[in-house]
């Protein structure tokens, strides 16, 4: 199964959809895909490392999460995730994310958060996981 993003045609904010073989994979997809948008498509490199912890109350409640903190890290801290290893649980989710610390010059398009609006998170007929999120601009 292939993995990847675009972007979605949306009134007034912005839509992606996603996909990937596991769920965890598709959590990373969907962070490139936030990280591609505030960057314009930048290239970013996993030089840095940090940990984190997010507590949910199912996997369309941990998506969202998810990738809020993605953006809150790269809005408040600079930095830019590229990669995670992650750890799903019934709670929530551990991760481990690599991307690039202070690189806050580099983002150009302002976002604002993910949504519950649309939101769309489950299997596809060949067995990968897929997704749609809209996030407000």
């Amino acid at each position: 199964m292939n993995r990847g993003y675009r972007t979605l045609d949306h009134t007034a904010d912005v839509a992606i959809e996603f996909w990937a073989p596991s769920e965890q994979e598709l959590l990373v997809e969907g962070a490139r895909a936030v990280v591609w948008l505030l960057t314009e498509g930048e290239q970013v490199e996993g030089i840095d490392e940090r940990a984190l912890e997010l507590e949910s109350m199912d996997a369309e409640d941990r998506l969202v999460r998810w990738l809020n903190e993605v953006l809150w890290l790269a809005i408040s801290e600079g930095f830019l995730v590229s990669d995670a290893s992650i750890r799903l649980d019934d709670g929530g989710l551990g991760a481990r994310v690599r991307g690039e610390a202070g690189a806050g010059a580099r983002i150009t398009s302002e976002l604002k958060s993910v949504t519950y609006h649309d939101l769309m998170l489950g299997r596809d007929p060949g067995g990968g996981w897929r997704a749609r999120v809209v996030i407000d601009v």
